[in-house]
This record gives structure tokens, C-alpha cells and sequence, in this order.
């Protein structure tokens, strides 16, 4: 149980890759890994405090990216990033009980527009998060990047980490949209027949600025700040329309939906303005047999939240309390380690009930995460 009285599931965690993990390339991918690298360092050169702060109570320090052609981490990156002993600490620290942790965000789903490198890329990166993993498989749970440009590639690389890893992965994740591709695309469908076969979680985690992405609407934007204000939020609408109007949740009955990092307070909106549209126009999605809300209400679908987000009330007034999950953003520039637990705990806007739904209940449903009795 964790320090604030509740069994604390963090639904959306990061890091989880040791260190130096790209060295492990092949010989005969060692070029691209190189390109790769480089590449990567150019597009996210004014994130603030390159990537990952170590923080203190009172404030972050920053780095800048590692000199090493394989090498994209801060070496003033917070411990627990790459080494799972330190992680455990800081996850006691904050009163976490059990993290899923996601993957750098990088574009590996489509690395260098080449199917062979991004399907060896994922390879090594999943292999080496189920390395760190192991060393407590009761706290420290994975999702599975994919190499989602080829997606028989991809569906076979998730039933891979499944079936080679079962006591570690408990999802997947993919961006906003797969290149020029919307993720109700039929080819896609090979990748959501695995999640659905492994009660794999699938997860939407942003991804509309990662390197080769076919960009919608940042394309219109040139700061970081513009950038990262709307890629979430805008790709988890997307994402959703997908998911219901798209038909991918009737498609597929048992697939359960996450959409992290995108914050909430655009969720009843959304719901409301899809149904309407689908009212006036049912036709336009025959395969449905119900409003795109219902499907996404109907116990399937998950919204990561953060803990001082003022909207979390609200939307649990309009759409229900079985939806929204806890997320710490550890351990990113703009987290709030390592007090996310506490700052949710400590509001009086939110019954304990609700309060043990977002910590506990909902990522437990979304990730088949047992809670102790």
C-alpha cells in the first residue's frame, strides 16, 4: 500500500531504458542507429532542458544531450531513468505502488522511413526495457513500441514481448496517427487483432512532432511552446474519433483504450460534439450501432490525467468515474516529482472515492493490474 494510503498504479510513467541501450545495434544497423541518433538531437534541440531534469524538491536542473553518436540521454538525467534500483526509491518516494512505464517517443514506429531498421529498432528497445523490468516485474510494467509502418511487422513484434515477456508487458503504444495513415486504417488491423488476442491495452501517447511524422497542424507552428500545447490534446481527439466513430471499438469488442497525456478537460466536449455529428449523420458511419460516446464509455476506454488538473471533477461529473487515470509524467521536464501522488491525494475537490478510481481502479481495469485485497 502506498505511503498516502491508497495502492498507487502510475498509468503513465517514462524512462525504463538502460543505460546505453543503443550500443546494442547490430553491426549491420550501426549506420541508420547512428543517423538515427543525430537526427533526433536536430528535432528536439529546444526541448526545454533537453528531455529529462534531475529534480530536487525545490527545483530541476538541466543537461544537454549526451555527445555520443548512439547516445540521445542528458547525463543529468534522474537516476531512476535508466537503473531500476533508484527507480524503486524514487517510485517509494512518491508513493507509487506499481508504474507502466512508456517508451522514449521518438518516431521509432517509422525510423528513417525504413520498415527493416524501425522493426530492429524496436526489437532492441523492447528487449532492453524488459531487462530493467525484470528486476521487479510486480512494480515495473512495460507497453511495446512497435514498428507501426509495417504492420504485420509490428503485430508480430507485440506478440513477441507478450509471448516471450508475459509477466511484463501489459499494453502497447502508438502516436496520434501512423505517417499518413489514421489509426481506424484497415492495414492497421493485423496490430489491434494482437492487442485484442493478449488483453493487450493500447495507448495513445502523442507523437505528432516525432522525427518523419506526417505533421497535422504543426506543420502551421515554428516554437516548441505552440508545438507541445496542441500536439497532445489535438491527436487525443483524433485518436478518439478514430476509436469510435472509426468503428475500431465495434470492430473489436474486447480491445480496451488509453489516451495519455493529453490532459481531460476536452473529453465531454468532444464525446458530446461526435455524437452530434453522428446524429446528423449516421450514415457516414454505417458499421456503428450505437453514438460514439457509448462505445467510449462503455468500461473500455481510459484518459490519463495529472494531479492538479482542475478539470478532473468536472469531467467526472459529465462522463462518469471509471475513466480517469493517475499519471506521473516520471520523470520529464514537466512532471511534478515527486509529489504528483500527494498534490492528488491532498485536493478537497475530490472524494476519497474518487480519488481511489484515479489512483487506483481505472488504471487497474486499463492495464489487468490485480489489486491487492
Amino acid at each position: 500500500m502506498g505511503k498516502y494510503g491508497y495502492y498507487v498504479i502510475d498509468s503513465d510513467g517514462h524512462g525504463g531504458e538502460p543505460p546505453q541501450w543503443r550500443h546494442g545495434i547490430s553491426a549491420e544497423w550501426r549506420p541508420k542507429m547512428v543517423e538515427y541518433v543525430a537526427k533526433m538531437k536536430e528535432i528536439y534541440g529546444d526541448l526545454p532542458g533537453a528531455g529529462s531534469p534531475v529534480h530536487t524538491e525545490d527545483q530541476q536542473n538541466y543537461g544537454e544531450y549526451a555527445a555520443g553518436e548512439l547516445d540521445f540521454e542528458t547525463p543529468l538525467q534522474r537516476e531512476g531513468m535508466a537503473v531500476p534500483g533508484p527507480r524503486m526509491t524514487d517510485m517509494d518516494l512518491e508513493g507509487i505502488d506499481v508504474t507502466i512505464m512508456f517508451p522514449p517517443g521518438s518516431g521509432e514506429e517509422w525510423a528513417l522511413s525504413d520498415p527493416g531498421f524501425s522493426a530492429e529498432l524496436c526489437r532492441l528497445l523492447n528487449d532492453a526495457r524488459a531487462t530493467y523490468a525484470a528486476y521487479d516485474p510486480t512494480r515495473l510494467k512495460l507497453v511495446a513500441k512497435l514498428p507501426l509502418i509495417d504492420p504485420e511487422r509490428a503485430a508480430a513484434e507485440l506478440d513477441r514481448c507478450f509471448t516471450q515477456y508475459p509477466d511484463l508487458f501489459v499494453g502497447m503504444v502508438t502516436a496520434q496517427h501512423v505517417l499518413d495513415r489514421n489509426l481506424n486504417h484497415p492495414a492497421l488491423d493485423a496490430v489491434w487483432e494482437v492487442a485484442d488476442h493478449h488483453g493487450a491495452a493500447v495507448c495513445v501517447h502523442g507523437g505528432g512532432q516525432a522525427p518523419d511524422q506526417v505533421p497535422i497542424v504543426l506543420d502551421r507552428y515554428d516554437t516548441r511552446l505552440e508545438k507541445h500545447a496542441v500536439t497532445h490534446p489535438f491527436g487525443a481527439m483524433l485518436a478518439t474519433m478514430n476509436f469510435t466513430v472509426g468503428g475500431l471499438l465495434h470492430k473489436f469488442p474486447n480491445l480496451r483504450l488509453g489516451i495519455m497525456e493529453a490532459g481531460c478537460g476536452w473529453l465531454p466536449f468532444w464525446l458530446e460534439r461526435l455524437d452530434e455529428e453522428y446524429e446528423l449523420m449516421p450514415d457516414q458511419a454505417p458499421i456503428l450501432d450505437r453514438r460514439p460516446s457509448e462505445y467510449f464509455l462503455s468500461g473500455r476506454c481510459f484518459v490519463g490525467v495529472e494531479s492538479t488538473e482542475s478539470a478532473l471533477p468536472y469531467v467526472m461529473d459529465q462522463v462518469g468515474e471509471d475513466i480517469l487515470c493517475y499519471s506521473s509524467d516520471y520523470c520529464h521536464w514537466d512532471c511534478d516529482f515527486p509529489h504528483s501522488v500527494k498534490l492528488l491525494v491532498e485536493r478537497d475537490d475530490l472524494s476519497d472515492d474518487r480519488k481511489r478510481k484515479i489512483l487506483t481502479d481505472n488504471p487497474a481495469r486499463l492495464f489487468g493490474i490485480p489489486v491487492p485485497g
